[in-house]
């Protein structure tokens, strides 16, 4: 099955997935089930403008997890060499007048530098050039093994023909908790690649090809609650949890997981005395950016982890449009 969808905007795409998927019925809306999540296989997305400005903040998101990600994923050796590809060969000339759409190369951001091109055999006005993403292992997280399966995002690409287009293939991404980080590090490609054609953003269309998107019933719920329609129901059906278990079963696992944060906050646990670091996360930021830090304050403490009990600081916006790939030296305006 494909699923294939066009939106005007980034933030017009995350907002409706991510309530296809935490609201929709299996076989209509997503075709996968695992235990903690939902998903869609084989998903392509269009947006008709790659211009937008996506607060992190509301994700739950820090510009730590923007500099990691960035180290993690764009080797800067491959990124020069596929910009150097679009200056030589999509670029405008020095005095042309009008620029040539009708190239037809392909820069991708490719795992390893190149190191086998041969400028004398190799035609990349026909063929493209590639920059790829860094291969990210998997690691263990306490019993599970996180990233199994390696890199979450694959590849990127760039091209101007028949209209400038930024590309992202990815094996999987979690609507709801890093999607929009995913996109962004597609945008702020883009934005070095026009910055050598001379289009715009708002110009330039994106796609997302995904093997699976994924919505996870703890989480995702930062985007559940940080949505007041999507956490007024959070709240009103938690529960009754069960009643979703077969009609919505994406609805079913957020009430899980926020089931979770209300009985915590119910039974009075602080924060020191929680045993997964990964869900106490999710339970500051929930008190401290929807609650208020007068509400978290009443979780400080505890004696099992002494230094996990600090409630978390309000974030500071984050802000999509400020963010470029200066954690590997390669800053936009340099």
């Amino acid at each position: 099955m494909l699923h294939s969808f066009v939106y005007p905007d980034a933030i017009t795409m995350h907002n409706t997935l991510c309530r296809r998927l935490m609201f929709g019925s299996m076989g209509k809306h997503f075709d996968w089930i695992g235990s903690p999540e939902v998903g869609m296989s084989n998903v392509q997305i269009g947006l008709e403008s790659f211009d937008y400005d996506f607060n992190f903040a509301e994700a739950f998101q820090q510009s730590t997890r923007w500099r990691l990600m960035v180290r993690q994923y764009i080797n800067p050796e491959s990124l020069d060499w596929a910009l150097g590809m679009v200056d030589a060969h999509l670029g405008k000339k020095p005095g042309q007048k009008t620029r040539i759409n009708q190239k037809r190369g392909i820069a991708t951001v490719r795992m390893n530098p190149i190191t086998d091109w041969d400028p004398e055999e190799d035609d990349y006005d026909q063929a493209g050039s590639e920059l790829s993403t860094n291969l990210v292992g998997s690691r263990k997280t306490g019993t599970r093994t996180a990233r199994r399966w390696g890199s979450c995002m694959l590849n990127m690409t760039y091209r101007i023909s028949p209209r400038p287009t930024v590309t992202l293939n990815s094996r999987t991404t979690y609507f709801g908790m890093l999607a929009m980080m995913d996109v962004t590090v597609a945008h702020v490609f883009g934005k070095m690649c026009n910055a050598i054609t001379g289009f715009s953003m708002a110009d330039t269309q994106f796609v997302w090809n995904i093997n699976l998107a994924q919505w996870h019933g703890f989480r995702s719920l930062a985007w559940a609650l940080t949505d007041d329609d999507a956490r007024a129901k959070l709240e009103r059906h938690y529960e009754r949890r069960d009643d979703f278990k077969k009609s919505r079963p994406g609805f079913y696992r957020s009430l899980t997981g926020y089931r979770r944060l209300a009985r915590l906050d119910d039974q009075g646990v602080l924060y020191g005395d929680e045993r997964f670091a990964s869900a106490l996360r999710m339970r500051k930021r929930f008190h401290t950016e929807i609650h208020g830090p007068e509400y978290a304050a009443q979780f400080a403490g505890g004696s099992l982890h002494p230094d996990w009990g600090r409630p978390f600081e309000p974030l500071k916006p984050l802000w999509s449009s400020t963010l470029d790939f200066s954690p590997i030296g390669r800053p936009l305006n340099a």
